[in-house]
């Protein structure tokens, strides 16, 4: 599975290199206001327990897409593909759920395991 998470980092890597940082998750507000997260950039973890590091980006949107605020500190979390799935973000450990519930609510943290951790599927 390792082997299949570095696949799926280079791939991400990749594409957040060419044009613009991958989102990975977007709030829509009722006042028209977005914010989205994205990935600013990524590694495999050197740490055993985890397979990538990330840096998260925000960005806040007004109803006309224009930016009003862009959080240009580097928020870092980590990734663990495998049982027991999860992502950290400090000393906070958030558990994914495996196999995904269809149900399951729009969660910033199991849309960035889904970008890592799931196998793309055509």
């Amino acid at each position: 599975m390792r082997a299949i998470a570095f696949f799926a980092g280079v791939l991400v890597a990749t594409s957040s290199m060419a044009a613009e940082q991958l989102i990975f998750y977007t709030a829509n507000f009722p006042d028209a206001t977005s914010v989205q997260l994205s990935i600013l950039n990524n590694s495999v973890s050197r740490d055993g327990d985890y397979d990538f590091d990330v840096a998260i980006g925000l960005v806040e949107t007004d109803a006309n897409g224009a930016i009003r605020y862009e959080d240009t500190g580097k928020h870092r979390a980590r990734v663990r593909c495998n049982y027991p799935a999860h992502v950290s973000v400090g000393a906070r450990r958030y558990p994914i759920e495996i196999p995904l519930s269809r149900s399951a609510p729009d969660d910033w943290k199991v849309n960035l395991w889904i970008t890592f951790c799931a196998a793309p599927s055509s």
